[in-house]
């Protein structure tokens, strides 16, 4: 059964954005399923490997349309990624734990709720695209 289960609360106005947060979503799911040290290691970078590409290219796009806070929304997504190294070092500790990914997840879904929807409504206002 999955922990996180996509809701369509969590839907911005742009709909490449929210394909990549599903997946999102899916690799969370994997995570906190891992069954060994090995696959816990393996999975959480998948999710970086995820995360990196998908807030480039929102990073991206924002950069190319002048959206107003893309420095504020780029050091959100740093943030972010630094977290997601923090759990790597310690899942090679050995001292991860299922709260870890909750947190991780709450702290994600805050971001998609708020700075996300902006640019997502941002991108609609303006007739942009986000190209996959």
């Amino acid at each position: 059964m999955n922990q996180f289960e996509w809701s369509d609360d969590y839907l911005v106005a742009e709909e490449t954005i929210n394909v990549q947060h599903r997946q999102l979503f899916a690799l969370a799911n994997d995570l906190i399923q891992s069954e060994n040290q090995p696959q816990l290691q393996e999975n959480v970078m998948r999710l970086y490997r995820h995360c990196r590409e998908h807030f480039e290219a929102e990073e991206t796009f924002m950069k190319n349309n002048a959206y107003p806070l893309t420095q504020a929304h780029t050091a959100s997504h740093n943030l972010m990624l630094d977290k997601l190294v923090e759990a790597s070092q310690i899942i090679q500790r050995g001292a991860w734990h299922q709260n870890d990914t909750l947190n991780f997840m709450h702290d994600w879904i805050q971001h998609v709720q708020t700075e996300d929807r902006a640019i997502g409504e941002y991108f609609r206002d303006k007739g942009l695209k986000l190209e996959a």
